[in-house]
Order: C-alpha cells, then structure tokens, then sequence
C-alpha cells in the first residue's frame, strides 16, 4: 500500500486534466472491426488461456501465423492480446482479421491513430464469442518525439453461460513511472471484480528528461523500474502479475526489460510463462487463468 501512495502521489499533476480519458463507448462508435462468432466450442473444462503480443505491425500475418501455429505455447492460447497491428485499404483485408482467420479466431480490431492511408491501432483475438466490447482513450501525453493516441480494448469473453473480462492496451514509450501510472489507471479502474489485463505497457527501467532522453545507468533514480511500479500499483487492485518484473520480453539484446505483461484478479494463475516465437520484436507472454 505503501507503494500505491507514492505513486499515486507521484501522478498527481503529471498529465493536465485537459488530458483525461475519455468513457468507455461501444466498439461500434469508436470504428473498431468486429469479425463473426468463431467455430462453436465446448466450455474450457480447466484453465484459459491468454497470451499477449506486440506483433510489430503484422506485415506478414500469414508469416505470423506460422510462426504462431509452430509455437509450443501460444498455439494454444484461447485468446490473444495483439498491439501495434495495422490495417490497409490496398490489402485483401485488416491484419487483425488475416491473423485471425489464420488461426480460426474471431476478433475485435481497435484503431488508435491513422496512419498514412491506413489504421494502427490493437485487437483482441479469440476462440471464443466476444461481447460487449468496448474502446476507451487514454489520457494523451504530449511529448517532443513520436507523441501517440493510445486506446484500450475491452471484450467479454463468453464461455458458455460464464464470461471473462479482458482488457487489451498499449502505452507510450518515453514517459515516467507516475504518467505510466496515470495512463493504465482509466483502462483498469472500473473493471469487474473478474478480470484480466495485458499489452505492451512500455514499462523501462529509466526516468526520462522531457520524455526525450532517458537516465541510464548510475545516472537512473533509484526504484524507478516501471515494472516493478506497475506490478505494485496493479497489486494494490488486486491484480497478480504473470511474470517477475525481470523477466525480459523485448527482443532487443541491448534492452533486456519486461514490457509486456498479462495481469489477473480473482482468476487463480496456473501457471505462465514467455515463449521466444519469431516474427516480432517482442516475446509472446502468457498465462492459464481458472474462470
């Protein structure tokens, strides 16, 4: 509890109130791409399982699709968190429906921003019906470099007369472990008891000067992992973390931090763990969760 106080304190002031969230709206509203019913299935009789994923704008979802089907672990994920996928009027259709329809899912795509003729944004892939899926803004950051409008998807994952809450999102780069904070806080707050949480949260263990140059090294301010800040604040919510803050899911050798991740609240984890897939600058994270 400590560490909520401080952080908490530590938001307070850091992004303008200009700048809040915006409601929750229907995914329908917000020009999200909602793909059909997938393939009737039996209820999950144990555990589901999630997995998240920054697929680095899915170029190649057939590619990727490969890359996933061949995987040990996240073949079978029931569903699947996916930031930085785009979409592209010249393509046969959204990377997020391409990807999905390799793999037998249905899919919700949120896009975040425009970009040059097409769309970046994040999606929710399943196994499973999705209902009530709904996007929300975040609190927006400007900043001297790459400044990002950065959503969150939600979707009821129904598992025949039961459901699952999740919550997909992805956040700035260049911010401190405070507006982290104030970024996630809208996308989690008002979830249901019975949730889950994932993306690519940026999280780096650097402060950073007017969100251009990080402090590394002996120059970093002591306890500014923003891993281990978001581990804690989301604690403090009674979310638990799938993996240890310093378990690396950037594939960059000279960056081994966590920046993805996948949180539960009163969903027992069974286990988890990051697979290294190729195809993405990220490793894939995932957890089984008992609904």
């Amino acid at each position: 509890m400590k560490w909520l106080a401080l952080v908490l304190v530590l938001a307070t002031g850091c992004v303008s109130a200009a700048d809040d969230a915006g409601a929750w709206i229907p995914a329908a509203a917000a020009g999200a791409e909602l793909g059909p019913p997938p393939a009737p299935r039996d209820p999950p009789v144990g555990t589901l399982r999630v997995a998240t994923w920054n697929v680095h704008f899915a170029a190649d979802p057939a590619n990727l699709a490969a890359h996933l089907r061949a995987s040990r672990d996240i073949a079978r994920a029931d569903v699947l968190l996916v930031q930085e996928i785009e979409a592209y009027p010249g393509e046969p259709a959204s990377r997020a429906r391409l990807l999905a329809e390799a793999l037998d899912m249905t899919w919700a795509y949120a896009p975040a921003r425009a970009v040059g003729t097409g769309t970046h944004g994040i999606a929710i892939l399943a196994r499973y019906p999705l209902a009530n899926v709904m996007v929300r803004d975040l609190p927006y950051i400007d900043q001297p470099i790459r400044a990002r409008e950065r959503i969150a998807l939600a979707a009821d994952i129904v598992l025949g007369d039961r459901s699952v809450r999740v919550v997909d999102l992805h956040l700035d780069v260049r911010i401190g472990g405070s507006d982290r904070v104030r970024q996630l806080h809208p996308a989690v707050i008002d979830a249901p008891a019975a949730a889950v949480v994932g993306g690519d949260f940026n999280s780096n263990p650097w402060a950073w000067v007017d969100a251009t140059v990080p402090l590394i090294g002996t120059q970093a301010i002591v306890d500014q992992d923003q891993a281990s800040v978001l581990d804690d604040y989301l604690a403090a919510l009674d979310f638990a973390s799938a993996i240890p803050a310093d378990v690396a899911t950037l594939r960059v050798p000279a960056y081994d931090i966590r920046v993805d991740d996948l949180y539960a609240r009163e969903l027992p984890i069974a286990a988890a763990g990051v697979e290294h897939v190729d195809g993405s600058d990220h490793w894939p994270v995932w957890f089984d969760v008992a609904p």
